[in-house]
C-alpha cells in the first residue's frame, strides 16, 4: 500500500442511522471548489531563511536550536533554513512525498516545499476557514465547510498543485460540531460527513451509505477494505458517561469497492472501542477496549482483531489504566505514564519495554503517539523535551538528540516533527528548523 499522510482532520461526529439517499454529484462548472485556488511556485513563498538570510536577520533562540540540531547525529543532517517566532507556534509542517507541507498557524493555506531544494513547488489557497485535508503520493485532498452550503471535495495533483476534479456533496452547510473525514483509495477516495458516506472518484460518484454507531474515523485496511468506526478517546475517559454508553454496532469492516459491509461488531453497554491503527502485513486491526467497571473504575485493554472481526488477542498494558498507543512497522508502541513498551500485532507478545523519569516531563504537552513518525522499517523519531529520540521498535534502545533547553521553560520544546523522503523539520514553541536527513 502506498504510504500516505494524514494532514488535518476535523473531530467530535455528530451521527446518523440507517441507510438513505445522501448524495454526491461530479460539479463540471467553476463553482465547484471556488474556495480553492491553486497557484503556481512563482506565487508561493517560503518562511524558512537560509544561511546567508538568517545573518542578516539574528534570532538569538532560532539560531541557538539551529546551532545544536546542526550539531547532532544522524539523522539530522545538514540545516537548511529556520525561522524564529515568538511563543506562538507559528509554523504547522506535514511531509508528503514531494516534500515539506507547511501551514501558518490559523490559515488553511498551504505551501508545499520541494524535497531536494526546500523552495516552493506550489500553493493552494482555501477559501473556508473550517476544512479538511488528505493527501498521498500522488494527491492532496480539501474538503471545504463553506457556511452556506454543502461541502465540497477539491482534488489536486501532489507534484503541481492543479485542480484534477471536484465534487459537492448534496444537502446543506453541516452543523458546526460535525465532522469530516476522507481515506484515499488507489482510484478515488471515500469521504465522511456529517454521519455520511460516499464513494467519489473522477467519473463521479459510487456507493452511499449513512454511518451509524461510533464511525467517527475511516482507517484503511489493504486496497479495498475500510475500517469504518471506533470512539475518538476522548469520548471515553469520562467514567460515568463510559457506563450508560448504550450497546451498539462499534465497528464495521466496508467492501472499498462497493461499500458493502463485510462485517460488523457491537460492544455491549458500558464499553467502546478506539482504532489505534491496522497493521496489513500482519492482517490485523489493533484496538483499545474501555469497559466501565463497578465502583466508578475504566478498565482499558489493548485487543487485535482479524480479517473476519474476531479478537485474536488482548493484553493490559498498563493494569487496565488507560494508555496512549499506535501501530508502527508491525509492531504496537505504547506508553502509559513514565513506562514504554512494544507488542507485536501479530500475537500480542510483549518485546521490549522501559521506564522514563518522570522529572523533567519526558514529552511536551498533548503529545500523541499517533503522529510519531516512522524512520525506516525499525526506528521511530520521539519529539521530547529535551531532545530527539531515535527509538529501535525491536528492542527498544533508544538513541537522544539534544535540543537546547531553557530552564523549565517550554521554550524549545518540540510541538511538531515531519518526515520526507529528504527532510526532517522540527517546529518548537519559538522556531522551527528544516534539515536534510542524515
Amino acid at each position: 500500500m502506498r504510504g500516505r499522510w494524514l494532514v488535518v482532520a476535523l473531530v467530535l461526529a455528530v451521527l446518523g442511522a440507517g441507510v438513505g439517499t445522501w448524495l454526491t454529484r461530479r460539479e463540471p462548472t467553476p463553482a465547484c471548489g471556488a474556495e480553492v485556488t491553486s497557484y503556481a511556485a512563482v506565487d508561493a513563498r517560503s518562511p524558512f531563511l537560509d544561511a546567508a538570510q538568517r545573518r542578516a536577520d539574528p534570532d538569538p533562540r532560532r539560531d541557538r536550536l539551529v546551532r545544536t540540531l546542526a550539531r547532532d547525529a544522524a539523522p539530522v543532517g545538514e540545516v537548511l533554513g529556520a525561522v524564529g517566532y515568538d511563543y506562538e507556534q507559528l509554523v504547522r509542517v506535514d511531509g508528503f512525498e514531494q516534500g515539506l507541507g507547511v501551514r501558518l498557524r490559523d490559515s488553511p493555506d498551504l505551501t508545499l516545499l520541494d524535497d531536494t531544494t526546500l523552495a516552493p513547488r506550489w500553493r493552494v489557497a482555501v477559501g473556508t476557514q473550517r476544512s479538511a485535508y488528505d493527501a498521498d503520493a500522488e494527491r492532496y485532498v480539501v474538503v471545504t465547510r463553506p457556511e452556506d452550503r454543502a461541502p465540497e471535495v477539491v482534488v489536486l495533483d501532489a507534484d503541481t498543485g492543479r485542480r484534477e476534479w471536484c465534487a459537492r456533496l448534496d444537502g446543506g452547510a453541516l452543523p458546526e460540531a460535525a465532522s469530516v473525514s476522507t481515506q484515499l483509495l488507489d482510484d478515488g477516495l471515500v469521504v465522511r460527513a456529517g454521519g455520511r458516506l460516499a464513494r467519489l472518484g473522477a467519473d463521479g460518484p459510487g456507493w452511499e451509505q449513512q454511518a451509524s454507531g461510533d464511525a467517527d474515523t475511516l482507517t484503511s485496511w489493504g486496497p479495498d477494505r475500510l475500517l469504518l468506526g471506533g470512539a475518538a478517546v476522548d469520548d471515553l475517559l469520562d467514567p460515568a458517561a463510559l457506563a450508560s454508553r448504550p450497546a451498539g454496532e462499534a465497528l464495521r469492516l466496508l467492501d472499498a469497492r462497493t461499500g458493502e459491509a463485510r462485517w460488523t461488531r457491537s460492544e455491549p453497554r458500558g464499553s467502546g472501542l478506539h482504532v489505534v491503527g491496522v497493521d496489513e502485513a500482519a492482517d490485523r486491526a489493533v484496538v483499545a477496549r474501555w469497559t466501565a467497571r463497578r465502583g466508578g473504575r475504566t478498565e482499558v485493554r489493548l485487543a487485535a482483531l482479524d480479517d473476519r472481526g474476531r479478537q485474536t488477542w488482548s493484553v493490559l498494558p498498563a493494569g487496565g489504566a488507560a494508555f496512549d498507543a499506535t501501530v508502527r512497522a508491525g509492531r504496537v508502541l505504547v506508553r502509559a505514564g513514565e513506562r514504554w513498551s512494544a507488542y507485536a500485532t501479530d500475537d500480542g507478545r510483549r518485546l521490549w519495554g522501559f521506564r522514563v523519569p518522570r522529572s523533567p516531563q519526558f514529552l511536551p504537552y498533548g503529545a500523541d503517539l499517533a503522529a510519531v513518525p516512522l524512520l525506516d522499517a525499525d526506528h521511530v523519531l520521539v519529539a521530547g523535551t529535551r531532545a530527539l529520540h531515535v527509538v529501535d521498535l525491536r528492542d527498544g534502545t533508544r538513541r537522544s538528540l539534544p535540543l537546547p533547553t531553557d530552564g523549565v521553560s517550554t521554550t524549545y520544546w518540540p510541538y511538531q516533527v515531519a518526515l520526507t523522503p529528504s527532510l526532517l523539520a522540527v517546529a518548537t514553541s519559538t522556531g522551527a528548523v528544516v534539515v536534510r536527513r542524515g
